[in-house]
């Protein structure tokens, strides 16, 4: 599953997560909202609009299963009725996606997504908060997030660690080491599982305005596109989880000598030859009309004369 950051995701993006078989969260730019700013932009209905825009743009994308309406926002009354808000409009428009919200992870009784179809959170015990070791933080947090919503599928959408200018990479490694194992106990691929996703954040370092940074550094791929020692930890882990695609009965497997399908043929010539020859065949059959109705007037007219003579 991708996240696309705090924003839309790209219709390229998009495209491809289609045809790659990606599932794909996406979201309207609600990113450390308040009480004060949730208020003013529900009443001026901004996000109702970005949230109509997204969902009608991206309506028949099929890698498209999750709707966001905030980030790591803050408040209570006010972010659960905006929230609410935002669940009835999108039922109204769409319908067919889940919808969810991603809070922060230290306060995992948070309450506000109580109205949304999933509970979503950011998690960087470790990290940010819970002491120096990701454990028993992450752990005790996941518990927390079941209790306050044991009908909800919890979904990590953040998990990871930035490496800082005068640290290490080593420093991300050290932290995955012990954060993964506690979320994938809790996968609801296992009996009693509840936790329906897990993302690493991010894929890429990506600039910031944030003062003294200029580059946050939680990528598994540096700027000049090299990985980091923990992307080979990370794809190792989450391949064992997912593994490979159970069979379909009755489907040949791969490697049994059924050769692959034929591709397409390129009907691009088709195309041009039907975007040429319809319009000629148009204009030729209106030229004709006229002339045809030119004729029958001239026709008339001359009955006409024969007879009043």
């Amino acid at each position: 599953m991708l996240r696309t950051n705090h924003v839309p995701g790209n219709p390229a993006l998009l495209m491809l997560a289609d045809r790659l078989g990606l599932a794909v969260w996406e979201e309207i730019p609600l990113n450390h909202y308040t009480p004060e700013t949730f208020s003013l932009v529900m009443a001026r209905g901004i996000p109702q609009q970005m949230l109509a825009e997204m969902a009608l743009r991206d309506f028949n994308r099929p890698s498209v299963m999750f709707h966001g309406f905030a980030n790591e926002s803050t408040g209570t009354s006010e972010r659960t009725s905006a929230m609410q808000t935002l669940h009835d409009l999108d039922r109204k428009i769409d319908g067919t996606r889940l919808t969810g919200q991603a809070m922060y992870g230290s306060n995992p009784t948070d309450p506000t997504s109580s109205p949304l179809d999933v509970a979503g959170y950011t998690f960087y015990y470790g990290v940010f908060y819970g002491g120096p070791s990701p454990e028993p933080g992450t752990s005790r947090a996941l518990e927390l997030a079941h209790q306050t919503y044991p009908k909800k599928p919890v979904m990590v959408l953040e998990f990871g660690e930035w490496v800082p200018p005068s640290g290490s990479d080593r420093q991300q490694t050290d932290t995955f080491g012990p954060t993964f194992p506690a979320l994938r106990t809790h996968f609801d691929t296992f009996t009693d599982g509840y936790l329906g996703a897990a993302v690493w954040w991010s894929l890429e370092d990506y600039w910031t305005d944030v003062p003294g940074l200029v580059v946050e550094r939680f990528g598994l791929y540096r700027p000049d596109g090299s990985t980091r020692p923990v992307a080979a930890e990370v794809a190792t882990a989450f391949g064992a989880v997912t593994g490979p695609a159970a069979p379909v009965i009755g489907a040949p497997s791969r490697g049994s000598g059924v050769a692959a399908p034929a591709l397409e043929a390129n009907h691009l010539s088709l195309y041009v030859a039907y975007a040429l020859v319809v319009p000629v065949i148009l204009l030729v059959a209106i030229v004709y009309g006229l002339v045809w109705l030119r004729r029958r007037r001239l026709t008339v007219h001359h009955l006409e004369l024969e007879v009043s003579r």
